[in-house]
């Protein structure tokens, strides 16, 4: 039964890992890291391998390593997952990935004004880029939760 007297914590502040289940460590490294240039904080190859975001961890295991893990609660998923990582070079990061032979699949104006654009990993995650401000001002709002 939950403790009724103890105070509500601070709020939670951001995501900081977000988990995509992969079938190939070196082909999920070689696009993460060689073509959107997030560099690789640890890979243990068949297993898994993880990047850095920002201040963020990107963790993109082989499923059925993180389902019979023994030493951590299993965690796995199945099928297309997704993610959107933000950036304010938005017009560039899509002509870049043109460059790169990355399909465009869909581009977005949201309600804000903002864009977004979406394309596949090679797992066949949906992957979207989106402008700052995508939803709303965050920042402003958070601030508004701790006052």
């Amino acid at each position: 039964m939950p403790d009724t007297n103890s105070s509500k914590p601070a709020s939670l502040s951001h995501i900081k890992e977000t988990c995509l289940y992969i079938q190939n460590t070196q082909r999920t490294r070689a696009f993460y890291e060689g073509i959107l240039g997030l560099p690789c904080i640890a890979e243990l190859p068949e297993r898994f391998v993880f990047f850095r975001v920002g201040a963020d961890m990107l963790l993109c295991f082989i499923p059925e390593f993180s389902a019979n893990n023994p030493i951590l609660p299993t965690h796995w998923a199945t099928g297309p997952q997704h993610l959107a990582f933000e950036t304010p070079d938005y017009q560039n990061w899509k002509a870049y990935l043109q460059q790169q032979g990355v399909a465009i699949e869909h581009e977005a104006v949201w309600q804000t004004g903002r864009r977004s654009f979406y394309f596949r990993d090679p797992d066949g995650h949906s992957i979207e880029i989106v402008e700052p401000g995508i939803w709303g001002d965050v920042e402003e709002a958070s601030q508004g939760e701790t006052e």
